[in-house]
């Protein structure tokens, strides 16, 4: 886990590529062969159109709720290698790491948080 989270999560944020929603489902992917983002791969490249997309879909928690669905995620409990949705100063996704905790994608690399409000598993 610890690998994957390394491998994908480092270098610059770029919207659409390397961004929170992007880095926690390439995590996933890597771990799982699930990637709960395809339908919205090359649809954003700003925060605006990032915003966007949330708000077509009613918000994030409904986007999150969506996603998870297409893909044929479960309802998660929270654990290490689920995908999650958290919220500090804003929400975004993140994947599991274990122990209530939670990497999601920042500038440079990634941050945890204890923050889930709902999480999927394979």
């Amino acid at each position: 886990m610890a690998e994957a989270v390394d491998a994908v999560m480092h270098g610059p944020w770029v919207w659409g590529a390397a961004d929170c929603c992007t880095s926690a489902c390439d995590v996933f992917q890597r771990l799982h062969g699930i990637d709960p983002m395809a339908p919205l791969r090359g649809r954003y490249a700003s925060e605006a159109e990032a915003l966007a997309l949330v708000r077509s879909f009613g918000g994030w928690r409904r986007m999150f709720r969506t996603l998870a669905a297409a893909a044929g995620l479960k309802p998660g409990v929270g654990a290490p290698g689920e995908v999650g949705l958290v919220r500090e100063t804003g929400y975004s996704l993140a994947i599991g790491i274990g122990g209530g905790m939670w990497a999601g994608r920042i500038d440079g690399g990634y941050a945890t948080t204890d923050k889930m409000v709902m999480s999927c598993r394979n």
